[in-house]
């Protein structure tokens, strides 16, 4: 026999008050004979209820905690094999989840490849495009929406101004919140939260929020560069300078071609090492703050447990190709591979080497939690893949960032270059600018990538569809006037 539900206690309250304007009790003045037929439809109705499913209580949802990091390299990770204690707090969580290996990002840009996640479409398939920051999300549905829709309560804290409610990923979200309070060190334009203050405002949010199940996003700036980590956290690594390595210039360009991008020059600094260690050492800032979120949600439960996932928008180039201390122009693994970690209650701990991606995410959450999967999804849900349901199937993933291209598979990738994808001013070219440029290599995570002589037929087939069907981007408004009164009030806009 199953407990009261709502329903029955909101009945009971209803008709008594109905009968006698106060609540049931031996004193009332209400006759037995209005008693009886007070007993007969109470009852009538709870077994109507009870017919209707009473009898099997409805399951409470798990809450999802999603994590993502900004410009995070999966190979400066402890649980990916970095030497140094970076992550201790990212380790734990990899410890009692699944550690996907060979993990890709959806573009080498924030408001890409976060558009990827939260839409399970690769570059050409949404609207952001290949743009940053400049482009708005229109026309697809957001895994926030869906969870939205089904009851949970939906929440967002970012730290990256490319992630501002314009560009449309708060869609779906109650709460979004993009307040960014500091200016980057070499850029007054480029605003960002520090990792302590999202952890601070996710977890005020988390400790008034309300009796449902939740959906939180909660994104990380640090490490972006510049490489600026709190006075605690720099000089904890040492410098571990390479042979012949000599000084590099200051640029000023952001490229990072053969020297150091102007915005992340500090203090005069050209040791590459040194900028290597000062990443490092902000991802250790940051992982003491997502290691302080991860504790709180734990300790508060829902009944049914907590899925957490984690992930990074994009990698850094730390000198391959000569490019340093930069990302947003290749595809390659520095700035493509990233961590993909997921923890959830009944799903087998360990690690995998399949090739997993960005639009992964939605679908993932989506079949973890019950809900249907939408079928325009380009990504696929790793759940059953994962308990050994099902393999996974035979496919190239993208990661794009709009004129460098390169198709992941099992054993490397396919990289093209000189392409380019549809604007929205009507224009449809959908086809190369001019001659692609083509190269495949064999690649393993830990490993350099190395060219592959041939290139697959099919591949090449399939990437040509893909980069041909770009849709139309769309352009992001401006700040309304308001907010920018208030960054001027601020002190943060002229």
């Amino acid at each position: 026999m199953c407990s009261p539900s709502a329903f029955e206690c909101t009945l009971c309250e209803s008709l008594n008050f109905a009968l006698v304007g106060s609540p049931l009790n031996t004193r009332s003045s209400i006759s037995n004979r209005r008693r009886r037929q007070f007993a007969g439809l109470l009852s009538a109705l709870v077994l109507a209820n009870a017919g209707s499913g009473c009898s099997k209580p409805e399951r409470s949802q798990p809450n999802v905690l999603l994590i993502t990091v900004d410009t995070l390299r999966a190979d400066r990770l402890g649980t990916y094999g970095f030497n140094l204690e970076t992550s201790p707090a990212i380790d734990r969580l990899a410890a009692r989840g699944v550690v996907f290996e060979r993990a890709i990002a959806g573009a080498s840009f924030t408001s890409g490849s976060h558009a990827s996640i939260m839409t399970s479409r690769y570059t050409r398939e949404h609207t952001i495009g290949y743009m940053n920051g400049g482009t708005r999300l229109e026309g697809i549905t957001t895994v926030a929406e869906i969870f939205n829709r089904e009851g949970y309560q939906t929440a967002a804290f970012v730290g990256n101004i490319m992630l501002n409610r314009s560009i449309g990923l708060d869609r779906g979200f109650e709460v979004y919140d993009d307040e960014l309070p500091h200016a980057e060190l070499n850029r007054g334009f480029a605003f960002e939260r520090i990792a302590e203050q999202t952890t601070e405002s996710a977890l005020l949010w988390l400790n008034n929020r309300d009796h449902r199940p939740f959906f939180l996003w909660v994104h990380y700036q640090d490490p972006h560069g510049p490489y600026t980590p709190p006075p605690e956290f720099r000089g904890r690594f040492r410098p571990e300078f390479k042979p012949n390595e000599k000084p590099l210039p200051i640029l000023d360009a952001v490229t990072g071609l053969n020297g150091i991008p102007s915005y992340q020059e500090l203090d005069g600094i050209r040791r590459p090492s040194v900028y290597e260690t000062r990443y490092a050492e902000e991802i250790a800032y940051a992982d003491h703050w997502i290691g302080e979120l991860i504790s709180q949600v734990d300790a508060n439960p829902s009944d049914s447990g907590t899925i957490v996932v984690f992930t990074a928008d994009h990698g850094e180039s730390l000198g391959e190709e000569n490019l340093y201390f930069s990302h947003g122009s290749t595809t390659t693994p520095d700035q493509a591979h990233v961590p993909l970690i997921i923890r959830a209650p009944g799903l087998p701990e360990g690690r995998r080497i399949e090739t997993v991606h960005h639009v992964d995410v939605m679908p993932t959450l989506l079949d973890l939690v019950g809900f249907e999967v939408p079928a325009d999804t380009s990504g696929i849900a790793l759940g059953p893949i994962i308990r050994g349901d099902s393999p996974l199937p035979d496919r190239l993933v993208y990661c794009d960032e709009g004129f460098d291209l390169s198709a992941y598979g099992p054993g490397g990738f396919v990289r093209v270059g000189d392409i380019l994808a549809a604007w929205n001013s009507g224009e449809t070219n959908r086809l190369p600018m001019m001659a692609p440029r083509w190269a495949a290599y064999r690649w393993a995570p830990g490993e350099d990538w190395q060219v592959v002589d041939e290139i697959n037929a099919s591949s090449k087939t399939a990437i040509r569809s893909y980069f041909r069907q770009a849709i139309p981007m769309v352009e992001a408004e401006k700040p309304s006037h308001l907010r920018v009164e208030r960054l001027r009030a601020l002190g943060y806009a002229e």
